[in-house]
């Protein structure tokens, strides 16, 4: 008897677990990578209930389940978002139509559909994805009516001017110029409905978070970080979760010193007809020259390094990424601590105490952090960027981010797999 897959598994089960019609507004199961999904109170609380006691993680109304094998997804919104005082949220459910071989898992009516891809295009702030584009087209092939029922159904709850933008936005070949959709926004203020019903839709339309979640890799060259960094983004895909990925190297203050020349002038060579007192030094490509000699310079000059690389890492984190959830770190301030250590307090012997205070203030900190960690023989058989010295001093260094940044330490020479599946875990768990 062939077995059934995990996808059609879930969905069996959570249709065994509730009593009252629970709308699948994503794909329909068994097929697709995971299970969207709409409750009711009582429901909803059911579905909650048994999703952690079946060992899923959640990350915000997402929940997750990866056994080593296979991976599946469950997303679950609660129906009480749309609730107000014109509107029973169970109005949703009318008409729905149950799906093939499930009691209670039911399909939206076709103008259920437009009325919940109209909310997400306020939260999109007006853009429509192709994804939403095919399932309106979907709706209206099987009620060509659709529109008007939805429009009729959507006075309650105040997205008269949603529906309307949506149907513009469907039409259109090309995605809606910006000045288009913020005038048809406005005019979700304009169209019918109670301004308290209008408010809510807007308040959906809010940011929840104010950047991505951050998760970060640090280690040795050689230790196998971008593996890891791949395998996360690739299995946070695979959950439908969107995923952007950020290397950030460290800022030696090059920038700087090319915009301030005058910083690489030894003191004897400044000023007309000087001779050099002292013949002159290679250049330091971590310290000015005017700066190598002056104890003031020198601490100047870190602050200045403290500075330019927390920016950097602060620019990374609010460059704006349209949709990306999980922002992952190839390197991140952690790294960049050891580099100043490395660098400054270790090869230059200089007082940096105040300056790595600094940037511990400063500079963004992951969600969840982790440390790729391989002593420095693996590390140099992998890649001789590095003398053994070098790499067994930055070994150390590392060792003592762990407390600072509160990173995972994971042994960077188990199986890329098994890594990837304490990553996921771990990752999913700590993520804000």
């Amino acid at each position: 008897m062939r077995r059934m897959s995990i996808g059609a598994e879930i969905a069996a089960t959570i249709d065994a677990k509730v009593s009252d019609p629970v709308l699948v507004v994503g794909s329909l199961p068994p097929t697709g990578r995971d299970l969207d999904l709409l409750a009711t109170g009582d429901e909803y609380d059911a579905i909650v209930k048994w999703l952690a006691d079946a060992g899923f993680l959640q990350w915000r109304h997402a929940w997750f389940k990866f056994d080593g094998t296979a991976s599946y997804g469950v997303d679950l919104l609660s129906a009480e978002r749309w609730r107000s005082q014109t509107y029973d949220p169970t109005a949703l459910f009318e008409h729905a139509e149950t799906i093939p071989g499930y009691s209670n898992l039911v399909r939206p009516a076709p103008a259920t559909v437009l009325l919940l891809a109209a909310r997400g295009m306020v939260t999109r702030r007006g853009r429509i994805t192709d994804k939403v584009r095919a399932r309106v087209s979907e709706a209206l092939e099987r009620d060509p009516r659709a529109w008007i029922v939805a429009e009729q159904q959507a006075r309650a709850t105040g997205m008269v001017g949603a529906i309307r933008l949506l149907r513009r936005a469907h039409a259109a070949k090309q995605p809606l110029p910006l000045a288009t959709r913020a005038v048809s926004l406005a005019g979700v203020w304009v169209h019918g409905g109670s301004l308290r019903a209008k408010a809510r839709v807007f308040v959906d339309a809010l940011p929840r978070h104010w950047r991505p979640a951050i998760v970060s890799f640090s280690g040795l060259d050689g230790s196998g970080k971008s593996t890891q960094v791949s395998e996360l983004r690739a299995a946070l895909a695979h959950l439908g979760v969107s995923a952007d990925v950020q290397w950030a190297g460290f800022k030696n203050g090059a920038v700087l010193r090319t915009t301030l020349p005058v910083l690489d002038r030894s003191r004897g060579s400044r000023g007309r007809g000087a001779q050099p007192a002292a013949p002159p030094r290679s250049r330091d490509p971590m310290m000015p020259a005017a700066c190598i000699d002056q104890p003031l310079g020198q601490q100047l000059w870190m602050l200045s390094i403290v500075a330019v690389n927390a920016i950097s890492l602060w620019r990374y984190v609010l460059k704006p990424r349209r949709g990306t959830k999980v922002l992952i770190f190839d390197r991140f301030s952690p790294d960049t601590a050891v580099k100043l250590d490395f660098h400054y307090r270790r090869n230059r012997h200089l007082d940096i105490r105040r300056q790595r205070a600094a940037f511990a203030f400063l500079s963004p900190k992951p969600d969840v952090g982790f440390l790729v960690a391989v002593s420095s023989d693996v590390a140099y058989a992998r890649r001789q960027d590095q003398t053994p010295e070098e790499l067994t001093l930055m070994s150390r260094l590392y060792d003592e981010q762990v407390p600072q940044f509160g990173l995972i330490r994971l042994d960077g020479t188990e199986p890329a797999d098994a890594l990837s599946h304490q990553v996921i875990l771990a990752a999913w768990q700590g993520m804000s």
